[in-house]
């Protein structure tokens, strides 16, 4: 055993917004500019690894993503399952890999976590070779964390208002892992894909029945999807289908947290917040318009205060219809 002390590795825990692969996160509501503080640990570790001479005799398999990305991954002899996107063919990336690996274990010891074959371990190397961030991934609850004690401002999570509510926040990074990873996560891809098309399915047959949007996919879409997730059925362990399941995944999650799925306060239209809009302060024109319309009744001016310059010109038009004095908005 060695004891890393004035040559400490640094390993900190890492948010998927922080992630280089900028392209998989466009358009996701919980990117993040917080970047994580680093913590070094001084934590006896085994010294027991060296550098590789050949990535494939250590057990590490490389796969090449849909879009072209490559990464690697590997399942570990003492059962730990890894996946990076670092260059593991370079020996001396290799070993800050294990430099890595030797302190989450002793992490992990240190707090008597024994991990489930359903876990799953991302590490990200710094330009440092000395530091190192990280998340884990359980494919068996769908969700993301940490063994670092973390808070959502921390990691960027966005603000959440019961366990249930951040729950959706971490599926629907779990399922970002997922496609981004497909190719370890293939074994559960049968059941997701079955889930999913269990709840399009539904989605459309309220799409017939309803005049309120539910759902974040319109019923034409839904069809398609529909028509898609069963051609797959047959192919479910296809990395390419996995992908595809992953991300529909994220939107379903994002869907339920933005409208406080299961929650007491769950909005049913998908088209509105259950979170209040913030106040927006009024412009110096609309100001002025506002004191050259004192004369509007309450309403009126209330109403074109909360739409602006959509409804400017009908509140102008309806100024000329009303007495001075009148107590209402609606035309007599």
């Amino acid at each position: 055993m060695v004891l890393l002390a004035s040559n400490a590795l640094t390993i900190a825990p890492l948010y998927q917004g922080e992630t280089h692969l900028d392209h998989y996160f466009i358009g996701s509501p919980f990117q993040s500019s917080v970047r994580l503080f680093y913590i070094t640990l001084h934590e006896a570790v085994d010294d027991s690894f060296c550098p590789r001479s050949s990535y494939r005799s250590q057990g590490w398999t490389v796969s090449v993503h849909t879009e072209g990305k490559r990464y690697a991954h590997n399942n570990m002899r003492d059962g730990i399952s890894v996946v990076t996107e670092a260059h593991v063919t370079d020996p001396r990336v290799a070993e800050q890999l294990e430099g890595c690996l030797a302190i989450i274990r002793a992490l992990a010891a240190k707090q008597d976590i024994h991990f489930p074959e359903t876990t799953e371990l991302f590490l990200e190397i710094d330009q440092n070779p000395r530091k190192c961030t990280y998340w884990f991934a359980d494919h068996a609850h769908r969700t993301i964390f940490w063994l670092h004690p973390v808070d959502t401002k921390t990691v960027g999570l966005p603000d959440s208002y019961s366990k249930l509510h951040l729950q959706y926040a971490l599926e629907e990074n779990y399922w970002t892992h997922v496609e981004m990873f497909p190719a370890t996560a293939s074994q559960y891809s049968l059941i997701a894909l079955n889930e999913l098309h269990v709840i399009f399915l539904n989605a459309r047959a309220n799409a017939l029945i309803s005049d309120i949007p539910t759902f974040p996919y319109t019923a034409e879409e839904c069809d398609r999807f529909i028509h898609i997730l069963q051609r797959r059925k047959g192919h479910a362990s296809d990395p390419c289908v996995t992908t595809f399941v992953a991300k529909l995944w994220m939107a379903v999650a994002h869907h339920r947290f933005f409208t406080h799925f299961g929650e007491d306060s769950c909005c049913i239209s998908s088209i509105y917040s259950v979170v209040e809009a913030p106040v927006g302060k009024r412009g110096l024109t609309l100001t002025a318009i506002y004191k050259a319309l004192l004369d509007l009744p309450p309403e009126c001016r209330e109403r074109l205060k909360r739409f602006g310059w959509a409804i400017l010109f009908m509140a102008l038009l309806g100024a000329s219809m009303y007495p001075r004095g009148s107590k209402t908005c609606d035309r007599k």
